[in-house]
């Protein structure tokens, strides 16, 4: 019986040490793509304000081009 008992209590501290790094590894793993998420939205809230900002340029160019067009006829 003392050595079923030792044997168990080395299987239960192995499986309670590997629980433990599994844990560690997913909880890395979720922040790493927490990280990644952020970033990604930065870049696309950053790419979007790019676009909105050249839209405006070339709205403001066509209607200047309209009115010269306009002022020409």
């Amino acid at each position: 019986l003392g050595s079923i008992e030792k044997e168990y209590s080395a299987t239960k501290a192995k499986l309670e040490k590997d629980i433990k790094e599994l844990k560690a590894e997913l909880e890395q793993l979720a922040k790493e793509k927490e990280e990644k998420w952020a970033r990604d939205r930065k870049t696309f809230t950053d790419e979007i304000a790019h676009l909105r900002a050249e839209a405006a340029t070339h709205k403001d160019q066509l209607a200047s081009l309209l009115k010269e067009k306009n002022k020409v006829v």
